[in-house]
């Protein structure tokens, strides 16, 4: 094989390599700022609905007038369960506390929004 055979596959491998480095980058980048608007979107939605019973950081002392007190959401015990869970509780809502349910007021993104702001509470 000759040198210059041998430069141009050299040259031809490493543009594709760059080529499909840059569209991994790419899709990355465009996941990160999905997931970060979807954040916002969380926020605007907990701080409308849920910061008043559960107070701007999550801690669950915002209305202490409330028994049982609303649930401090950066918890292990509430970070604890899982996605499901936690979408089912804003869903339904709680039995026996002030929990009420969002099924109405909240779509299926908005609720998986609200679950992503909650939790990056705990971070």
């Amino acid at each position: 094989m000759s040198a210059r055979t041998l430069l141009a596959a050299l040259l031809l491998v490493l543009s594709c390599w760059s080529v499909a480095s840059v569209g991994f980058g790419q899709e990355r980048d465009e996941k990160a700022l999905r997931e970060y608007y979807d954040l916002q979107e969380g926020r605007r939605l907990y701080e409308q609905y849920c910061r008043f019973c559960h107070g701007e950081q999550g801690k669950g002392k915002a209305y202490d007038q409330v028994t049982p007190p609303p649930a401090d959401l950066t918890t292990s015990a509430v970070q604890g369960k899982s996605d499901a869970e936690l979408a089912n509780i804003i869903h339904e809502g709680e039995p026996g506390s002030p929990m009420g349910a969002w099924k109405w007021a909240l779509s299926e993104s908005d609720k998986q929004n609200v679950l992503l702001y909650i939790r990056s509470l705990a971070r």
